[in-house]
């Protein structure tokens, strides 16, 4: 998970431990299917140059790997890998075209989501209940979270 915030702009106003935490991923009707681990292990195969080594570097059995890129596949429509199995000169695997583009796209629609989830945690949160310079917006009685939580 990642944690952005706070942003220069609100530095001060609110605890200094106090961070957003996010997750990313692309779902198929409510199931994940692509999100940092996938795409983390796609990496690693495309430098290692196969899937159990990569699984094996993350600490993953080689099994739930190939589940992990199987269902991703089955759910995107398309193959995330290129694939030799053994024999002579051994087997490989290296990602597709399509999964390059996936890695890719992923990788910079998080980079671009942490300095804007940034500034919206500076926006909403600016006038943190008790910081200095800031009203205290917990009435008594009443909780700042709302609903009860």
């Amino acid at each position: 998970m990642k944690a952005v915030g706070p942003s220069p702009t609100i530095a001060g106003t609110c605890p200094a431990d106090i961070r957003l935490g996010h997750r990313v991923w692309l779902q198929d009707g409510g199931t994940p299917v692509f999100g940092v681990g996938i795409c983390e292990l796609l990496r690693r195969v495309e430098t290692t140059g196969s899937l159990r080594r990569a699984a094996l570097d993350m600490g993953m059995a080689y099994s739930k790997a190939w589940q992990i890129v199987r269902r991703a596949e089955d759910h995107l429509g398309f193959k995330l890998m290129v694939r030799r199995t053994g024999g002579r000169g051994g087997g490989w695997s290296t990602v597709s075209d399509e999964g390059r583009w996936l890695v890719r796209s992923f990788e910079a629609l998080t980079e671009e989501a942490d300095p804007l989830l940034a500034d919206l945690f500076g926006r909403h949160f600016h006038a943190w209940p008790g910081a200095p310079g800031t009203a205290q917006a917990d009435v008594e009685g009443e909780s700042v979270r709302g609903n009860g939580v």
